[in-house]
């Protein structure tokens, strides 16, 4: 039996952009997900594709969506406190899986539980398990491969890359739901800086740096990354790693001014769901951003590694589509990719390790990711 790919939340915001960006690349993807209806209907649009049904609260409907060999892309979150179910069932039926999260607490769960392997490292009588690719997106993809290209370039000097992840162009309304819901999550949570060769809580150090975009300065302010998950494995001497986000420099004081409300909210329940009730109001009926304003943006990713005397030694820029546009050609491109064999990676792993620098290169450029030179934002 043919080996297929399965898109898990195929009727929401990034499962439709997911299950689009396969069609175009002549792969006929199972649609999957809670009711049969939006689903028959996404199918219908698609030129006539299987559905399946299936739900969390059902574990077995959900390992009942892939075989051996198989492709399970989920965009079903948040991760951290639903999408155990989904990367189980893709594990215990030897499927491979990629995942759209942005929560690094729930990528470093699964990295502990299914540690990573390579084929040539299977024992006999090993049960079969795929690769998993978690957070194979705008987060943090973009990041990984700037970083990647620019330890490459600096070798032995590096000492501290800084990751900064910008999104040009973009509104006020440039935000999906489900981003908003992860950001009021992630934002009230303690995270990890690589620091001196082994994670470390951020204390007293800078949460901002200053990044150049368009020829302005622009400030970040540091977030999680799965940069600090995958990067220090394939690159050991670098000592200190940092990710930024500069989506919100560019409104102003009022937007930064609200990331801190915004974090004790984040913490509540019950100011999450009124929050909710807003963000839905805010990002329309589609979920996110229309298609027509998807085309008003772009992304961006920029990677510098400094030495020991803080000075620049390598800087690399790479840019793309929309993030949300970007997010579902890199979760479609990594499926493609799986399903053709060109990992050889088992278990948890970045998309590095799944497919080596060259590998990955050639895979965001099929998604529109490329290398640009400084000042271009696109």
């Amino acid at each position: 039996m043919n080996a297929r790919v399965v898109v898990f939340g195929a009727t929401g915001y990034t499962g439709r952009l997911v299950v689009e960006s396969l069609v175009e690349r002549g792969v006929r993807p199972v649609l999957a997900g809670r009711r049969e209806r939006p689903l028959n209907q996404l199918a219908c649009t698609q030129g006539g594709l299987d559905v399946r049904t299936a739900d969390l609260a059902e574990p077995d409907s959900v390992r009942a969506l892939v075989s051996e060999g198989d492709v399970l892309v989920t965009t079903v979150g948040p991760f951290e406190r639903i999408g155990d179910v989904a990367a189980d069932a893709a594990a215990s039926q030897g499927a491979h899986y990629l995942d759209s999260t942005g929560e690094v607490g729930f990528v470093r769960r699964l990295q502990e539980r299914y540690p990573a392997a390579f084929d040539d490292a299977a024992a006999p009588g090993d049960a079969p398990r795929g690769a998993m690719l978690p957070a194979f997106g705008y987060d943090y993809v973009p990041g990984i491969l700037a970083g990647s290209l620019a330890l490459e370039r600096a070798g032995n000097r590096a000492e501290t890359l800084r990751v900064g992840y910008f999104a040009p162009g973009a509104g006020p309304t440039g935000l999906s739901g489900g981003t908003m819901t992860t950001m009021l999550e992630e934002l009230s949570k303690p995270f990890l800086v690589w620091r001196d060769h082994r994670w470390k809580k951020p204390g007293r150090m800078p949460r901002q740096h200053t990044f150049t975009v368009d020829g302005a300065k622009r400030n970040a302010v540091m977030v999680p990354g799965t940069e600090i998950v995958f990067l220090p494995e394939a690159f050991p001497e670098v000592a200190n790693i940092e990710v930024f986000n500069g989506w919100f420099s560019a409104p102003g004081p009022v937007a930064k001014a609200a990331l801190p409300a915004m974090a004790v909210a984040g913490s509540s329940s019950l100011a999450r769901k009124a929050l909710g009730k807003g963000l839905t109001a805010l990002t329309g009926s589609e979920g996110g951003p229309s298609a027509s304003e998807r085309a008003k943006s772009s992304s961006l990713a920029i990677a510098v590694v400094t030495d020991s005397r803080g000075e620049t030694v390598s800087e690399v820029r790479v840019a793309g589509p929309n993030v949300y546009t970007l997010t579902g050609h890199l979760l479609a491109a990594g499926a493609e990719h799986v399903l053709k064999d060109r990992s050889r990676a088992r278990g948890v792993v970045g998309p590095l390790q799944a497919f080596g620098l060259e590998g990955l290169v050639e895979l965001c450029a099929s998604a529109g990711l490329r290398e640009v030179s400084p000042g271009a934002a696109r």
